[in-house]
């Protein structure tokens, strides 16, 4: 059984005419296989909107598209450790001075 591999990609969507704008969409493709060499024990993939080309007739601009979401969750890992710290150092603080 070999390690699983990873790949990750941008990829183009298919353009979208509204009104006098043109807009191409771009996804973030990561997919990751194990297994064999003969065939797959499993397959992951994960899509998420990263930004989009707005193109009109005054140009084109880039607009990226946030996540939120995992920034959200990096704060909330951060809080939740910080806190598991400051317990930790508390508790052995209170033994230490009991003795």
């Amino acid at each position: 059984m070999r390690l699983p591999t990873q790949r990750i990609r941008i990829v183009a969507g298919t353009p979208i005419e509204v009104g006098k704008y043109r807009l191409l969409p771009s996804v973030l493709v990561s997919t990751v296989e194990g297994g064999d060499g003969k065939s797959s024990v499993f397959q992951s993939a994960k899509i998420r909107p990263i930004s989009f080309v707005e193109q009109g007739s005054d140009g084109a601009r880039w607009l990226e598209i946030p996540n939120r979401t995992a920034d959200a969750l990096s704060v909330m890992t951060a809080v939740g450790l910080g806190v598991a710290v400051v317990s930790l150092t508390i508790i052995v603080l209170v033994r230490l001075v009991r003795g």
